[in-house]
C-alpha cells in the first residue's frame, strides 16, 4: 500500500475528474426522485426538511449507538448530547432509525427513549430490535420491526433524502482472519458506492486496519485524516499506518466534497481528542492482548465469532473504561461533522446562489423546528393570591389529537371523529388526584404561546383544575402534542409526537411555584431535565416535603440517579437505616426496576453511601420467608432483591406488575411500627428487622391485582399515571405508607383508579366515585370492592 498521498492542493486535479466509480455504480445510487421517495415508508422530520429547503447545514447520525452500541444510560444520554452539540453549532441533527417498519429521519427525544427502552428489552429477550444494515433494510420495513441503522444503512437513507454529511464513531472494515472467513463489513461497500461524506474516528482497532485501507484504495474511496499524517484507530490517534491523504481544516474537507460533486464518498478520519490519548493507549494495549489471546485459543480462525469475542474481552480488560473514551471520540466526530456541514452549506450558497433544494417528501414542507433547541421561556404573570396546594405535580402536559376515520383514508380525507383530550404523564397524574377529591392540586408544566396552549389551559379549567402552575413559553415554542391516526377498530396507523418542550421547564420558575404552593407532597415525572430534578429534590429535602418519582420509561428512569449524584449526607451517631432517604416513593414497573438496579449496582451515587455506612449489615433478608410467603414470580424475577438495592436512595419502592398487582418494598423506623408489621408476617408479607437495633426493618408486602369483573380493557394509556395520582393524593392527605392498615387502603384505592382507567377511552377514567373511599380509609375499615 502506498504511503502518504499528495497534499490536498496537489491532488485536486485527480479529484476533478470525478471518475472514482463506474457508470453503473453512479446510476444505481443516483438520488431518487421525489415521487419514488414519497412512496417509501419514510418520515423526514419537518426540521430537517426546513433546513434543506433553506440550505442550512444538516448532519446525519446513526442509531445502532442507541440499540446495540452502548448500555443504559449512555445509549440514551449520548445521542441527546450529540444532537445538542450540533444545535449549538447551528446545525440540524438528523438521527436515522427504523421505528415500527418506518424509516425515521430525525427523532424526537421520546423516540430516542423508545429505541433505548426496546434495546434494553431486547437484551432481556423481551423484545426484538434489529441491527439494520443496507442488506436488512427492506426486510425490516416489510416486517414492521424497529432497529438501529448501521453505517451502511444510514448512508443509504441519508443519500435518499439528500443529506451530504454523516458523523459516526468508527467504521467497520476487514476483520482479522478475513482471508478465510471473508468477513468484510458492508460499511466498506457503502463507502465505495454511496455519495455521502463520513466523519469517523478511523477504523475500529479490533479490525485488520491494513487490509481495510487496501480495500478502500482498491475501490477508489477517497480517504483522509484531519490535521494528521496518521490514520487513526478509534481509541488511539495512530494505527501504525500512514493516512492516504491529509486534510488540514474542515473548510478543506467541504471544498473536496463540493469538488467531488458527492458522486463518491469521502471518508474523513478524526483522531481522538488529546486529553484521551493516555487512556486510548491503555485501551489499545488491551486490544492487542485480546488479539494475541484469540490467536492462542484458536478463535482467530473461527470466522465471524472472533469479533464479538474480541469486543467482550476488551471490555473485560478495560473494566468499562473504554466507554469514557468512546463517548469522547463520538462527540468530537459530531462536532467536526457539524463544522464540515457549516462550511459545505456556506460554499453551496456562495457558489450556487440560485440553486434551491426541494424537501424530499411532498406535502410536508411546512416549516417546523421541533429538533431545534428548546425554546426560551417568557416571564409569567403574577400568580393568583391563593397559591397554596397540598400536592404539586411537575412534568409534561400534552394535547392528544386522535383521528378515527370511518373508512381507510388512502391518501385522501375521510369522514370520522377527532378527539383532543389532555395527556402527558404529569397532566394525567394531576387529573387523577383531582378526580378522587383532592381539590388543592397544582400542576406545574410548560405550554406554548399557541392555540394548543390555550386549549390546554381551557381544558384544565374545564376539569375544575388550577391553571396558575402553567408556564407559557415564547411564541415560537409549541405546546407538547401527540397526534394519532387510528384505523376503524382503534388500532394505531401512525402519528407524530412533538414533546421536546417538556424538558425546557426553567428551574427558578418551578422553585418559585413550589415556594408559593408550600406543598407537603411533590410528584415528578421522568420527562423533567436532570438539573430540574436535582433542584426540586434539594428543595424538598430542605423543606421536609415528601417526594414521588414516576419513572415514565426505562431510559427516563435513570435520570433520578443522575439527579442524586451528590454525596448523600449522613447523620453522626445514627445507623444508616435511620437516615431519611432523598426520595420518599418511586413507582417503577419491573422493566424500569431492572434498569435502575443494573445502574445502582454499577457506578451509583448510592454505592459509597451504603458501603461507607455498612448499610446492608443491618438488614438480613429471610430468603426462606420470601420463598414461602410471596408468589413465585416475585422471587423468581428477583423483585425484592432489586428493590432493596434502591432503599438507601428511596424510602418506598412500589413495583407495578400489571394484572398481577403491586409489590411494596420499604424501610420503616420505630419499634411500634416494626412490631405492628411483625404481627402481620405471613402470606404476602415479609419483615426483615435490623440486626443491630430492632427499631428499623425492611418490609415487603404484595397486593394482588383487582379483578375487572365484566369490564374489559379499552386502553392501557394512563393506567399507571392514575395509580400514581391516587398515591400522591392520599399521601398529601396524610396517609402513611409505613402503617400496615393505611398502606393496604392506599394501594387498594390506587389499583382501583388504574383499573377504572383501563376500562376508559380517556387518558384518565372517571374516578369521582373513589371519593367515597377516603372516609373508609380514615376509619381504617376494609376498602370497597370495584364498582
Amino acid at each position: 500500500m502506498a504511503s502518504v498521498r499528495a497534499p490536498v492542493g496537489r491532488s485536486c486535479s485527480c479529484i476533478k475528474t470525478k471518475q472514482f466509480f463506474s457508470t453503473s455504480s453512479l446510476q444505481r445510487w443516483r438520488l431518487p426522485s421525489t415521487s419514488s421517495i414519497a412512496s417509501l415508508p419514510i418520515d423526514v422530520h419537518p426540521a430537517v426538511q426546513q433546513a434543506q429547503a433553506e440550505r442550512a447545514p444538516v448532519v446525519a447520525l446513526e442509531s445502532t449507538l442507541i440499540t446495540h452500541g452502548m448500555s443504559p444510560p449512555h445509549c440514551y444520554e449520548l445521542p441527546l448530547e450529540c444532537e445538542a452539540i450540533l444545535r449549538d453549532q447551528g446545525v440540524v441533527p438528523a438521527t436515522i432509525a427504523i421505528l415500527d417498519g418506518r424509516i425515521k429521519v430525525g427523532l424526537e427525544p421520546q423516540q430516542l427513549a423508545q429505541l433505548a427502552d426496546k434495546a434494553h428489552l431486547t437484551d432481556k429477550g423481551d423484545s426484538e430490535l434489529w441491527k439494520v444494515g443496507r442488506r436488512e433494510l427492506g426486510a425490516c420495513l416489510v416486517k414492521g420491526f424497529s432497529g438501529g441503522t448501521t453505517v451502511s444503512a444510514t448512508m443509504a437513507i441519508a443519500h435518499m433524502v439528500g443529506i451530504k454529511i454523516f458523523s459516526t464513531g468508527g467504521i467497520g472494515g476487514v476483520h482479522r482472519g478475513a482471508e478465510t472467513s471473508f468477513d468484510i463489513s458492508s460499511d466498506l461497500i457503502a463507502l465505495a458506492d454511496t455519495p455521502v461524506a463520513v466523519v469517523c474516528a478511523g477504523s475500529k482497532s479490533i479490525l485488520d486496519i491494513g487490509l481495510t485501507l487496501e480495500y478502500l484504495e482498491a475501490h477508489a474511496v477517497p480517504v483522509a485524516s484531519l490535521a494528521t499524517d496518521e490514520w487513526p484507530a478509534f481509541y488511539s490517534p495512530t494505527s501504525g499506518f500512514k493516512s492516504p491523504m491529509r486534510i488540514n481544516t474542515e473548510a478543506e474537507a467541504a471544498e473536496i466534497i463540493d469538488r467531488l460533486g458527492l458522486q463518491s464518498s469521502l471518508l474523513l478520519g478524526v483522531p481522538i481528542p488529546k486529553e484521551h490519548h493516555p487512556e486510548g493507549a491503555a485501551i489499545q494495549k488491551a486490544v492487542e492482548r485480546a488479539v494475541r489471546e484469540s490467536v492462542e485459543n484458536g478463535l482467530a480462525k473461527s470466522g465471524k465469532a472472533v469479533t464479538p469475542w474480541l469486543l467482550a474481552r476488551v471490555g473485560q480488560l478495560t473494566t468499562g473504561r473504554a466507554v469514557i473514551s468512546n463517548r469522547a471520540l463520538i462527540k468530537n466526530n459530531v462536532r467536526v461533522g457539524g463544522r464540515v456541514a457549516q462550511e459545505y452549506a456556506r460554499l453551496m450558497k456562495e457558489r450556487h446562489p440560485t440553486k434551491t433544494h426541494a424537501p424530499a417528501l411532498r406535502g410536508f414542507s411546512r416549516p417546523a423546528t421541533s429538533l431545534s433547541a428548546p425554546p426560551a421561556l417568557a416571564t409569567p404573570g403574577p400568580p393568583p393570591p391563593s397559591a397554596s396546594a397540598a400536592l404539586v405535580v411537575i412534568g409534561s402536559l400534552a394535547v392528544d389529537i386522535s383521528m378515527i376515520p370511518t373508512s381507510s383514508p388512502l391518501q385522501t380525507t375521510s369522514p370520522g371523529s377527532v378527539h383532543t383530550p389532555l395527556g402527558g404523564v404529569a397532566g394525567n397524574v394531576a387529573a387523577a388526584a383531582q378526580s378522587i377529591g383532592i381539590s388543592d392540586v397544582l400542576l406545574v408544566a410548560v405550554i406554548g404561546d399557541d392555540p394548543l396552549g390555550s386549549l390546554a389551559r381551557t381544558r384544565l379549567e374545564d376539569r375544575g383544575m388550577r391553571s396558575d402552575g402553567l408556564i407559557s413559553s415564547l411564541k415560537d415554542g409549541r405546546t407538547a402534542t401527540c397526534g394519532f391516526l387510528l384505523d376503524e377498530k382503534g388500532g394505531l396507523v401512525g402519528g407524530v409526537a412533538d414533546m421536546s418542550i417538556a424538558t425546557s421547564l426553567p428551574v427558578q420558575e418551578v422553585l418559585e411555584r413550589l415556594k408559593r404552593a408550600e406543598p407537603n407532597t411533590v410528584v415528578m415525572d421522568g420527562n423533567l431535565s436532570i438539573s430540574l430534578l436535582t433542584a426540586v429534590l434539594g428543595y424538598c429535602r430542605e423543606k421536609e416535603i415528601r417526594t414521588i418519582f414516576e419513572p415514565t420509561s426505562n431510559a427516563q428512569s435513570l435520570k433520578i440517579l443522575r439527579a442524586l449524584s451528590d454525596p448523600l449526607p449522613s447523620s453522626a451517631g445514627r445507623h444508616p437505616t435511620e437516615e431519611t432517604p432523598p426520595v420518599s416513593l418511586i413507582t417503577p414497573n419491573i422493566h424500569e426496576l431492572q434498569v435502575l438496579y443494573e445502574q445502582v449496582t454499577g457506578a451509583s451515587p448510592a454505592k459509597p453511601h451504603w458501603e461507607a455506612g455498612n448499610w446492608f449489615d443491618f438488614i438480613t433478608l429471610p430468603h426462606h420467608l420470601l420463598a414461602r410467603d410471596l408468589p413465585e414470580w416475585i422471587t423468581g424475577q428477583g423483585v425484592v432483591q432489586m428493590a432493596v438495592r434502591l432503599l438507601p436512595l428511596v424510602g418506598c419502592v412500589l413495583v407495578k406488575a400489571g394484572e398481577r398487582g403491586v409489590v411494596v418494598i420499604q424501610r420503616i423506623s420505630g419499634g411500634d411500627r416494626v412490631t405492628q408489621w411483625q404481627k402481620e408476617q405471613g402470606k404476602n408479607v415479609v419483615v426483615a428487622p435490623c440486626t443491630k437495633t430492632g427499631r428499623e426493618a425492611v418490609v415487603v408486602a404484595y397486593y394482588p391485582g383487582i379483578e375487572m369483573g365484566e369490564g374489559k380493557i379499552v386502553s392501557v394509556t394512563g393506567a399507571g399515571d392514575s395509580l400514581a395520582g391516587a398515591l400522591g393524593a392520599l399521601m398529601s392527605r396524610g396517609k402513611r405508607l409505613d402503617d400496615f392498615g393505611e398502606l393496604k387502603g392506599v394501594v387498594d384505592v390506587a389499583q382501583q383508579a388504574a383499573v377504572r382507567t383501563l376500562m376508559s377511552s380517556e387518558a384518565v377514567g372517571d374516578l369521582t366515585w373513589l371519593r367515597d373511599a377516603l372516609p373508609v380509609l380514615t376509619e381504617g375499615r376494609e376498602t370497597m370492592a370495584l364498582k
